[in-house]
């Protein structure tokens, strides 16, 4: 049966976030509605301090780089000789000044994909940097180049690890092997403004209505069958009742805050259910979410109502390998010179102004160590 009341403060919640009732790409059902937001009062809640500082960034830049890089990959298994990373013109400068002139207000810098390498000489595996010929802490240069030019800086961190033996072996002793990496990243490059994380699809094996589940699914699909699920609460549960449980996501998200308190969580929810949050978050990812209709903000957790803003994430890149992210690839490759026009990078900051949402915009640089040339063309246009 309907309630009355509940359904008027669910749309004056909503409304006071100038957007309509219905959620992330019109994914959420009615039904979905009434289970995943029950206001507790009749309050509007508002983002909180950290989370309006975020938003005001309104644009940042992401950088997927790391041994994919050099074997024309998106994903790989964790089995990729590191001797062959060597960026002879490495130029974090570069990255930071572009994403400057474009407009942007932060950067987040792949620290680890699904394979495991590392991009920082960290002590709790040897596929890192320190197998490469120059053993560089692009960590470091990335978030020294950032402060250089006045921008925030972010990273994304994978909890699939494809290298690391306890993974798939003894999930307590993995979680604190990401522990002791997560304090290397916390403390060790200074402020964290954002840690996105992604891969968690690898511990969620209930709630798929596929035969396999999405952890299984290959790499190339894209995300595609990854969103069988009757709605969003489902997934969310699912979520709850076993993804969060096995990545013991409540630990390390404590743990993250007991370190950096300012450092705000995503979860990538996949392409599946853009903008359908990871419990527990501070914001929430829309991955190639470019056409969303509308966008809900508050969201019932932990007996509260809360307030979590979106992230549209997307790639200048704009044609995968067939078969393999055939929208855009996130990693560079050689054969690659698809770009997004400085009209479509436009129209994405005007649909994320419209959904209050912030836009990170991926370039993936070359082997070399640099941009790509059309992704510094295009991006230093965006101001004319």
């Amino acid at each position: 049966m309907e309630n009355p009341r509940r359904d008027f403060l669910k749309k004056a919640a909503l409304a006071g976030t100038g957007l309509s009732v219905l959620g992330s790409a019109e994914i959420l059902t009615q039904k979905a509605q009434a289970k995943t937001f029950v206001p507790q009062t009749g309050e509007i809640p508002k983002p909180n301090a950290n989370q309006e500082k975020w938003m005001a960034y309104k644009f940042g830049i992401f950088f997927h780089y790391g041994i994919n890089t050099y074997y024309d990959k998106e994903w790989s298994d964790g089995t990729l000789d590191p001797s062959q990373i060597n960026p002879t013109e490495l130029d974090t400068d570069q990255w930071c000044s572009v994403a400057k002139d474009a407009g942007a207000k932060y950067v987040v810098l792949v620290t680890k994909h699904h394979d495991g390498f590392c991009n920082w000489p960290t002590k709790y595996t040897d596929y890192s940097v320190n197998a490469t010929p120059l053993k560089i802490d692009l960590v470091k240069r990335v978030s020294d180049s950032a402060k250089k030019y006045g921008l925030d800086f972010g990273i994304y961190y994978s909890l699939w690890d494809r290298h690391e033996k306890t993974h798939d072996k003894d999930e307590k002793a993995y979680v604190e092997f990401m522990k002791n990496q997560l304090r290397e990243l916390l403390t060790n490059y200074g402020p964290i403004c954002e840690l996105w994380f992604d891969g968690f699809w690898k511990k969620q094996r209930t709630g798929w209505k596929p035969s396999k589940p999405a952890g299984e699914v290959a790499a190339n699909a894209d995300n595609k069958n990854r969103s069988e699920f009757a709605d969003a609460t489902d997934f969310i549960h699912s979520w709850r009742m076993e993804g969060a449980y096995r990545w013991q996501m409540d630990h390390l998200y404590d743990f993250i805050k007991s370190i950096q308190p300012n450092c705000l969580v995503a979860n990538n929810a996949t392409t599946a259910f853009p903008g359908v949050p990871l419990h527990p978050v501070d914001l929430r990812c829309g991955e190639k979410a470019t056409d969303q209709k509308s966008d809900q903000k508050i969201w019932n957790w932990a007996g509260e109502d809360k307030y979590l803003p979106l992230q549209i994430e997307t790639t200048m890149s704009q044609k995968g390998k067939k078969g393999d992210f055939e929208s855009g690839s996130w990693f560079w490759h050689d054969w690659d010179h698809s770009v997004a026009s400085k009209e479509q990078v436009k129209g994405w900051l005007k649909k994320a102004e419209e959904l209050q949402a912030n836009l990170l915009l991926n370039c993936g640089p070359m082997g070399n160590g640099k941009l790509r040339p059309e992704d510094v063309e295009v991006l230093r246009s965006l101001k004319s």
